[in-house]
């Protein structure tokens, strides 16, 4: 059996504002790469790619729901110092609770949190001590 290429994921987040996520992730790095009315694409040097479609877009019923819709990403790095690395970058441009301090799990990852201002939260891992997380098979 050949070994398949991984694919890439990429979370799609929601936002009132896109002016305002491109200012407030363009202060951590991210550069916008794309924008069309309804969608957004901002990407950081590093890799890390975010997709944003206005709130109230999410949903099975085509975006009519009553509600809004704060969404989540967990970025995994292969090494603590990696994930510390880009940590220690963005606290110059995020004030705490926005950015939470990076701390040790059970499951042997160091990780931590980065609230944006629209309900959305980055949650970023590296593994500690040379462990590689545990990655199920297909």
């Amino acid at each position: 059996m050949t070994e398949q290429p991984r694919p890439t994921t990429i979370p799609i987040l929601s936002a009132p504002d896109f002016n305002a996520v491109a200012r407030f992730y363009g202060a951590l790095g991210f550069v916008e790469t794309g924008r069309w009315g309804d969608y957004l694409i901002l990407v950081h040097p590093i890799g890390i790619e975010l997709h944003f479609v206005p709130e109230h877009a999410h949903g099975a019923d085509g975006g009519d729901s009553d509600h809004g819709h704060a969404g989540a990403c967990y970025v995994r790095f292969e090494t603590a110092d990696a994930a510390r690395d880009l940590h220690d970058s963005w606290t110059v441009s995020v004030p705490a609770p926005r950015l939470t301090d990076p701390h040790p799990t059970p499951y042997g990852l160091l990780e931590f949190d980065l609230s944006d201002p629209f309900g959305n939260t980055l949650s970023i891992g590296g593994a500690m001590q040379g462990r590689t997380p545990e990655v199920a098979a297909g």
